[in-house]
């Protein structure tokens, strides 16, 4: 069954500037949604807040449902996997319609394209935020209307329906301690974060100043700003070997980062150096890096979560309670998802196939 699903989006790489398309004539991830619900049955928490297949009825009502989805920027896969798992779930309603707008890793444009989505009367709000402090007015001006926020991946402190994702904290914890046990307790690692200001990049560096906190003899040399891609990654890679002759480690927020680090080392003919790398995402080629050797740990942040943000919305719509939400550290109220486990050599062939992205990963430069 393929229902026609609204979206809108600004960037060329999936659709002409301010189209407007039915999901089952020009879908903004190129995907049909024949093609999106053979998907939905790999997707990883479909059994978190589950709804039948088939129209949504709101009072009894089974009319048209709108919902309209923020996200950070479409400039990155694990981005775009985000949205089918949305445009999955959104295909198995056939009263729900989607309204997407990116917000291109810009602050006032994402705060815009809220208001926007109110203006156009969505019933319900689903936003994966740039940065965290700068979207407070945008959500606001979100609850303030009356309908469901629902936040995603990163966090907002305002208050919301619900904030939705995995946490950051522990999985970075994981990764470090695999980095401090290959250190054995000891050595100098630079650190390429994600984007300053974001909940997961705050939360990363706190895991994993969590666990080097009980290994004294590993020093942070350097820490910079990478942006969770790689381009900003090389040069600070760069900047960090020239100041340093004595680097073991690289802990990186990002994959993408991780591969930027790896091509400032080879340009810097430091191959030699034997410095180890430990990142995140959950991509199929992030695994596929850590079987060949490339990444010694990838931690396993899965963007599978926007599926449930529709589905919390449908709830909240449908004047359901969502089991498993709890009050915490930020107003409104979250729905923390299971760790899903470190990827390490000894389990990657296990989960190649179950992460995200049908790419290859980058050729490790160091290896030609």
């Amino acid at each position: 069954m393929l229902n026609r699903l609204l979206l809108t989006l600004t960037v060329a790489v999936f659709v002409p500037t301010a189209a407007t398309y039915a999901q089952d004539k020009q879908p903004i991830s190129g995907k049909t949604c024949d093609e999106l619900l053979a998907q939905y049955k790999q997707l990883p928490f479909t059994n978190i807040l589950p709804l039948d297949e088939g129209p949504v009825a709101i009072g009894g009502e089974e009319k048209k449902i709108t919902i309209g989805f923020s996200q950070t920027a479409f400039n990155h896969p694990w981005r775009v996997s985000m949205l089918e798992s949305l445009q999955a779930e959104a295909c198995r309603h056939p009263n729900v319609s989607l309204v997407v707008l990116d917000g291109n890793v810009d602050v006032a444009k994402q705060s815009n394209d809220v208001r926007d989505l109110l203006v156009r009367g969505v019933d319900a709000v689903l936003l994966s935020p740039v940065e965290s402090a700068a979207l407070v007015p945008a959500a606001r001006a979100v609850t303030d209307a009356g309908i469901p926020l629902i936040v995603m991946d990163r966090d907002v402190p305002a208050e919301k329906t619900l904030f939705i994702g995995q946490s950051n904290i522990t999985m970075a914890e994981q990764v470090a301690e695999k980095m401090a046990e290959d250190l054995g307790g000891k050595g100098n690692i630079v650190v390429l974060t994600g984007l300053k200001g974001s909940s997961p990049a705050v939360d990363r560096n706190k895991g994993m100043e969590n666990v080097l906190a009980k290994y004294p003899d590993i020093k942070v040399l350097a820490v910079g700003d990478a942006q969770w891609i790689r381009e900003p990654a090389v040069p600070l890679m760069e900047d960090f070997l020239t100041a340093h002759s004595d680097i073991d480690a690289v802990f990186s927020h990002a994959e993408e980062s991780s591969w930027g680090a790896q091509l400032a080392i080879a340009r810097a003919n430091r191959c030699g150096d034997g410095i180890r790398h430990y990142t995140f995402d959950g991509s199929n080629a992030g695994f596929k890096a850590v079987k060949a050797g490339t990444f010694r740990a990838d931690g396993n942040y899965t963007p599978f979560i926007a599926d449930i943000g529709l589905r919390a919305a449908l709830y909240k719509l449908s004047g359901k309670d969502i089991p498993g939400a709890e009050s915490y550290d930020m107003p409104g109220s979250r729905l923390l998802l299971p760790d899903s486990p470190t990827v390490v050599a000894a389990n990657a062939d296990e989960w190649i196939g179950r992460g995200w992205g049908d790419f290859e990963p980058t050729p490790d430069p160091c290896k030609k």
